[in-house]
C-alpha cells in the first residue's frame, strides 16, 4: 500500500488489515505511518528512489500493489518552473512506475493485481493544475498500457478515479504554490500582482465539494479484493459525468464550462450564493 500515510491510503491499509490481510504501508512520511495500527507493517521510503523500492520489495510474496501516491501545486503553466513540473511528474507518475515495475515479477507468478488511485483530471485537465493534469493523464495512459500488457499474463489492473476528497490535499497544494511562486517569480503569485494573481486569490481557502474519504476507500478495497475487479472505478458523480461531457461538447464550449466551475467563475458563484 503506497501512500499509506495519506487519507485514502491510510484508510485502505486499515481496512485491509482489519479484514485479515497482511499489509505493508509505504510512504516517505514516517510520522504519518506511525499512526497506522500495529497490524500494518510500515516502511518509510521515498518511492521516487527506484533502488530503494526494489530493495524493499525484493523477495516479498505480493498478491497486490495498491498505489495511492500523489501531490500537486496550484500554478499557471507560465509560473511553473521546470523543477516544479518535474517534481509533480515524479510524484504522480514515476513513483507509481517504480513500485509497479519492481512488483510485477512476483505479481505475475502469483496471479496478483495492481490497483492505482488516479484522478479525474487525467481525463479533464484543469487550469492552474497543468503539471498535475499532465502527470495524471500520463498515469491514465500508463494504466491502460499496463493492463493490456499484463492482463493476458494473469495480473488484473484497476484504476480508481475519485473526484475531490477532503484529505488536506488542497491545503497542501496552496502552501506549495505560494512557496514555489515566491521563489520563482518574485512577488507574483497568490498575493502578488502577476497576470494570474486574480486566479490565485480565488483559490485561497478553496475547498471543493468533495466525496467522503470512506466512499473512496471502499471502492479501492473492492478493486483490491473482488474476485473479478472492474478496470475503472469513477467514484463521484463529477468524476463520471465530466469526462462524458468532454467527449460530446465542442472544445471551446467545454473550456468555458470548466472555467465557469473554477473558484470565482459563473457556475461557481451560482452554486455558492
Amino acid at each position: 500500500m503506497t501512500g499509506g500515510a495519506g487519507g485514502i491510503g491510510g484508510g485502505v491499509a486499515r481496512s485491509l488489515a482489519a479484514a485479515g490481510h497482511d499489509v505493508l504501508g509505504v510512504d516517505r512520511d514516517a510520522e504519518g505511518l506511525a499512526a497506522l495500527p500495529d497490524a500494518v507493517e510500515t516502511a518509510a521510503v521515498d518511492l521516487r528512489d527506484e533502488a530503494a523500492v526494489r530493495d524493499l520489495l525484493a523477495d516479498r510474496p505480493l498478491d497486490a500493489v495498491v498505489s495511492c501516491v500523489g501531490g500537486y501545486e496550484i500554478a499557471a503553466i507560465e509560473d511553473t518552473s521546470a523543477e516544479a513540473f518535474r517534481r509533480q511528474v515524479e510524484t504522480n507518475l514515476t513513483a507509481v512506475h517504480a513500485t509497479v515495475s519492481a512488483a510485477l515479477p512476483t505479481l505475475r507468478e502469483r496471479g496478483g493485481r495492481v490497483v492505482v488511485v488516479g484522478s479525474m483530471v487525467g481525463s479533464v485537465a484543469l487550469p492552474y493544475h497543468g503539471a498535475y493534469s499532465a502527470a495524471k493523464a500520463g498515469l491514465d495512459a500508463y494504466v491502460d498500457a499496463l493492463r493490456r500488457e499484463v492482463g493476458p499474463r494473469g495480473v488484473a489492473v484497476a484504476l480508481v478515479e475519485p473526484g475531490p476528497v477532503p484529505t488536506g490535499f488542497n491545503e497542501r497544494a496552496a502552501t506549495a504554490v505560494e512557496a514555489e511562486n515566491g521563489e520563482a517569480t518574485g512577488d507574483e503569485g497568490p498575493s502578488g500582482e502577476g497576470p494570474y494573481a486574480d486566479a490565485y486569490r480565488a483559490f485561497e481557502g478553496y475547498s471543493p465539494a468533495a466525496t467522503d474519504v470512506e466512499t473512496v476507500v471502499e471502492r479501492v478495497v473492492t478493486a483490491t479484493t473482488a474476485d473479478r475487479p472492474g478496470t475503472r472505478y469513477r467514484v463521484s458523480r463529477r468524476a463520471r459525468w465530466l469526462p462524458r461531457l468532454a467527449r460530446v461538447l465542442p472544445d471551446r464550449v467545454y473550456d468555458r464550462l470548466v472555467r465557469a466551475g473554477l473558484p470565482g467563475g459563473l457556475l461557481w458563484r451560482l452554486l455558492h450564493r
